[in-house]
């Protein structure tokens, strides 16, 4: 559990791993040079419980590099990363355990109960998220269902994961931001020949207005993203599953990213001039990937989605940017329907 200013949200977490109905765990909880009363509270907890284990960095390295700590001290057969602000059920880990002990699996992925929290603390919506599958998966049928795991937003998080740690092997985050989690999934699953699939939201992932990462302004957030799609992609094609499907879903996927990265470069944040937007879409239109993905790509049922990439395949960068724009002022003055349009495919 990578932990950094979160002394708040500690005492909570911890307790719901104490009532789990499973008690042979060890929780290695790396403080990641936190200016909080994080190392103090780790340090109390571990004499209360001699199954936390804090580590401590000497200064701040980030999350990747905390789970990556994390692993390096890790005893146990099996390996689960949660964050030490969310909560989860209290019967997660001996339905996972139970599940992949049944199975023989690589891997268990459950589902997650989104809650959403304003910026006040107020609770204003739940979602359930649930994996498209259920069972036990293996070979080309678990291939074949990644994309439908990374289309349910499921593909992309640790938290949601118990991992056998053998499957992991020399597997590590990546030090970057917004992707580090779907690149290790990436390279694991290279690896994974079975994988359990529980149709339960077992882990509550609660996303706080401008506390999130994902709400912070990250100038690498294109960069990042297509990174992401490109690791897809590969992924795909060495599994032999490179099709035109398979490009036309991953490039509405890809497309998401880009109109999101269109209405960054609208931000005064972001530093840049008409000039500056009008060269990053033709930089884009230039780019192999987009060629390879985007020209083809449908939205499987988003009418406002699919709108939004027929405007983006004319490769004109006037048309871009009019998107850019409109989906700027969308976000900033109608957040709801925001949010609700994100959420197509």
């Amino acid at each position: 559990m990578p932990c950094y200013n979160v002394e708040r949200y500690l005492g909570a977490v911890i307790e719901s791993l104490r009532v789990q109905p499973y008690e042979n765990w060890e929780l290695i909880a790396v403080d990641d040079a936190s200016t909080d009363g994080t190392a103090e509270a780790l340090t109390r907890a571990a004499r209360q419980d001699a199954r936390v284990r804090p580590v401590h960095h000497d200064r701040n390295h980030g999350a990747a590099a905390a789970r990556n700590t994390g692993l390096a001290h890790a005893r146990g057969e099996y390996i689960w990363f949660l964050d030490p602000d969310d909560d989860f059920e209290p019967a997660l880990l001996p339905e996972a355990l139970g599940a992949l002990e049944e199975s023989d699996a690589d891997v268990a992925v459950f589902g997650c109960r989104e809650e959403t929290y304003d910026a006040a603390g107020a609770l204003r919506a739940t979602r359930d998220v649930l994996p498209p599958a259920s069972g036990v998966l293996a070979g080309d049928e678990l291939h074949r269902a990644i994309l439908d795991l990374e289309e349910s937003t499921l593909y992309g998080y640790a938290w949601n994961k118990v991992y056998r740690r053998e499957v992991i092997g020399s597997a590590r985050f990546p030090d970057v931001m917004l992707a580090e989690d779907l690149l290790f999934n990436v390279e694991v699953f290279d690896h994974v020949t079975r994988a359990v699939f529980i149709p339960q939201p077992l882990y509550h992932y609660k996303k706080r207005l401008r506390a999130n990462l994902t709400n912070r302004f990250d100038k690498n957030y294109y960069s990042e993203h297509r990174m992401r799609i490109e690791a897809l992609y590969n992924q795909q094609v060495r599994w032999g599953l490179d099709s035109a499907e398979t490009r036309s879903r991953l490039g509405s996927l890809y497309g998401r990213y880009i109109i999101s990265a269109l209405e960054r470069n609208c931000d005064k944040r972001a530093e840049m001039s008409h000039a500056d937007r009008v060269a990053w879409c033709r930089a884009l239109t230039d780019d192999p990937l987009f060629t390879t993905l985007v020209q083809g790509a449908h939205s499987r049922g988003g009418v406002a989605l699919e709108a939004c990439l027929a405007l983006i395949k004319t490769g004109r960068p006037a048309l871009m940017l009019v998107l850019g724009r409109l989906v700027h002022v969308v976000r900033s003055r109608l957040g709801s329907l925001y949010a609700k349009l994100k959420r197509q495919r």
